[in-house]
């Protein structure tokens, strides 16, 4: 069948007003306040400082970000994990019209943590490996203009693979797929046919995050400055924590509707008393 966009977005919205006060807090258990604690616990120990520094050597700033990841990889990978079954949990909360409670969505959320993982090393894998292929064949030419050449072509193959599978978390939350290849072959599934609506769907809602994002922060930065550096910098890494936990609330919001949509599931309207939390 085909996507209606505006059915799928008034869809997304209509399941954050339903179940509002437990995406509340699932957004601030999972997205909100791991975001913020990552801002201010890890900075960048002067990484921006120094790619500014070195300007134009991008030998200089990858060796920069590649000592960053060696020195906090276990905090960008605890931040993951937490936001994946934060992401899990609110796709069960949004799209599953059982409705379940936040300790319910939360355990769906812990338990399926593998089956997430597991569909997103395939879906990685599967990603990568036609700029990984397209890449050797150009190296193997030996010519720096055919291998870029051939990564390009690559792109819209990437890009296609990505859509394709952009259903699979809702397949593994919402329809409790317990296998990671059963959950790419339903979002494959779910798509068909929809892949280009679906790419420029999400292509749109990312440049609108983008700018509202970094007009927000710009204007949060300018309001702060005159508090001092210290205030400027708590202050924008509660706006980036912020519009994180309302960007994840809001895209899973989308995937879950989408889902719902292609799935022909009808999509619950009616709030949740105050005892359902």
């Amino acid at each position: 069948m085909k996507l209606d966009l505006s059915a799928a977005w008034d869809g997304a919205m209509a399941m954050i007003r339903t179940n509002r006060e437990v995406v509340l807090v699932l957004a601030g258990v999972f997205f909100f306040l791991p975001y913020l604690a990552f801002s201010l616990f890890l900075p960048d120990s002067g990484m921006a400082e120094a790619s500014a520094a070195n300007e134009g050597d991008m030998d200089a700033i990858a060796a920069i970000v590649m000592e960053f990841y060696a020195e906090f990889w276990w905090a960008l990978l605890l931040l993951a994990l937490i936001q994946s079954v934060g992401a899990l949990a609110s796709l069960a909360v949004l799209g599953d019209n059982a409705r379940p409670t936040v300790g319910d969505a939360i355990r769906r959320g812990v338990s399926l943590l593998p089956t997430q993982l597991g569909a997103q090393i395939v879906a990685a894998l599967a990603i990568f490996a036609p700029i990984v292929l397209a890449s050797g064949i150009g190296a193997a030419t030996g010519s720096a203009a055919i291998t870029g050449l051939l990564t390009l072509l690559g792109l819209p193959v990437v890009i296609y693979i990505v859509v394709k599978f952009s259903l699979s978390s809702p397949a593994i939350a919402i329809d409790q797929t317990r296998n990671p290849l059963k959950a790419l072959t339903r979002s494959w599934g779910l798509t068909k046919g929809n892949s280009l609506r679906l790419f420029f769907f999400f292509l749109l809602l990312i440049v609108a995050f983008l700018v509202a994002s970094t007009v927000l922060n710009l204007l949060i930065g300018l309001a702060l400055a005159l508090l001092g550096e210290e205030l400027q910098l708590i202050g924008l890494a509660i706006s980036g924590a912020l519009i994180n936990a309302i960007f994840s609330v809001v895209a899973y919001a989308v995937l879950a509707s989408v889902h719902h949509h292609l799935g022909g599931k009808a999509i619950a309207t009616v709030p949740r008393a105050g005892g359902e939390e």
